[in-house]
């Protein structure tokens, strides 16, 4: 599978617009992975490496209530990455662990303006010293377990970086 590899739980996103986002990815997918590889470090700096791309595409980073009210009022949520034009976000996680990906769903879920959702998480990581495919875990726990919860979203992708 070419780089980035993403996988399709739903999709009405533009295509345009995902491969937009998938080319900036790659583009930058040398730093990404010694970022990934490297135990203890933080998602944080793969979002600032893709940011001069995303916000080419019309996206702002670290979207919090006092930039856009996408959450009830009082909420300490951000997202990642949101273009308000496209109502599309991006949440960056470090790992496929449940927790993580499960806020970053509800997050997703959270807000009515985000209709377009996308999650990023390692395309493979090694866990217990046996490689695991981190990106294609996370798509199927999601797909078999939020098919219900996906009324309000057009899209819901899963990218490996």
């Amino acid at each position: 599978m070419a780089y980035p590899p993403y996988y399709i739980i739903k999709n009405e996103l533009q295509q345009s617009l995902l491969a937009g986002i998938l080319q900036v990815v790659a583009q930058e997918q040398e730093y990404i992975r010694q970022i990934r590889d490297t135990k203890n470090e933080k998602s944080r700096k793969i979002e600032l490496v893709l940011r001069p791309g995303l916000e080419k595409m019309g996206f702002s980073h670290s979207v919090t209530n006092r930039q856009y009210p996408l959450f009830a009022p009082g909420c300490l949520f951000e997202v990642d990455y949101f273009n308000p034009h496209l109502g599309a976000a991006i949440e960056i996680e470090r790992s496929n662990l449940y927790t993580k990906v499960w806020l970053a769903l509800v997050k997703l879920l959270e807000a009515k303006e985000i209709r377009h959702g996308l999650i990023m998480v390692p395309a493979c990581r090694v866990f217990r010293n046996k490689p695991e495919a981190s990106a294609e875990i996370t798509y199927k726990r999601l797909r078999d377990g939020a098919r219900n919860l996906l009324c309000h979203l057009d899209s819901l992708i899963v990218i490996g970086y």
